[in-house]
């Protein structure tokens, strides 16, 4: 097939873009940036600002969207850029290319924390800036698209070796390394679930083989663990004379775990990879580059 992946040189797109291209699908990238090395054998690359309009004359069997702005320490300038290209940034590309099919790439954390299993038919009420400009770019792909074109996968956190030292696994694994305090300023024990980007990139490639699939997917793996217990799994595996430096004790926390029962059912996808799993084999890059 011919796709699009736009977000093509981030962490998600390179491995996903390099999977597809493997399988012998042509893919075009599309980012903000310059490809990274080592290179990948991308049909044709777009080094393209999607805040600003443009178009691609070719046509795509199917476009999937995971380029966004998604800073977490949010002042003003950050919620104007989360408008700009999530939003603004969906519309353009909408509007500039061509495709059978879209692939969007949203969050979960666009439900409402009410205390129960949060399914595709949960309430919705995004807090921060970040998810709600998601939510509101979903809503754009929605208007500009027939829904039977349209697959948004909402997902929880992505983790995986290659990640950029702004999400907690990177950020909580170099602290550990250096035997550095462990900041947890979020209250210690928020539930946590992540998805490696592996099983997401095979819950892609489910969705591109089955043409007829559209709607939204919750993708996450079942596990919870607690951001206390999660730092501690991390010194552990590092053997890291680290302390934790919690900085909220509040001990009343809603647990919601997300449920993917719809992709397990219509897609045929599970979460393979747990946790404990992904956090050794960060070990294990860590000590090949050591």
């Amino acid at each position: 097939m011919n796709i699009l992946v736009t977000g093509a040189n981030g962490f998600i797109g390179r491995r996903l873009s390099s999977r597809l291209i493997e399988q012998g699908h042509y893919v075009t990238g599309l980012s903000l940036k310059i490809p990274s090395d080592p290179p990948i054998a991308f049909k044709n690359y777009y080094q393209q600002d999607l805040t600003r309009p443009f178009v691609l004359n070719d046509p795509f069997d199917i476009v999937i969207h995971l380029a966004a702005y998604n800073i977490t320490n949010v002042g003003a300038k950050d919620r104007e850029l989360y408008t700009a290209i999530n939003v603004g940034g969906t519309q353009n590309l909408l509007q500039g290319v061509r495709t059978k099919k879209f692939i969007y790439l949203s969050t979960t954390k666009v439900y409402k924390n009410e205390g129960r299993p949060i399914t595709e038919e949960s309430s919705i009420a995004p807090q921060g800036a970040y998810e709600q400009s998601k939510l509101k770019a979903e809503e754009v792909c929605s208007t500009f698209l027939k829904n039977r074109s349209l697959v948004i996968l909402r997902s929880v956190n992505v983790i995986g070796w290659g990640q950029a030292p702004k999400a907690v696994l990177p950020v909580f694994f170099q602290k550990a390394r250096a035997n550095q305090p462990l900041d947890i300023i979020n209250t210690a024990l928020t539930p946590m679930q992540f998805v490696y980007v592996e099983d997401l990139i095979d819950v892609i490639e489910a969705v591109i083989r089955q043409e007829d699939k559209s709607g939204i997917f919750n993708i996450a793996h079942p596990e919870t663990i607690s951001l206390e217990q999660l730092a501690l799994e991390i010194i552990a595996i590092t053997h890291s004379s680290s302390v934790l430096n919690i900085k909220n004790d509040a001990t009343e926390i809603l647990l919601s775990p997300v449920i993917c029962y719809k992709a397990q059912q219509q897609l045929g996808w599970k979460a393979k990879t747990g946790l404990i799993k992904v956090l050794k084999s960060y070990q294990d890059q860590y000590a090949r580059v050591a």
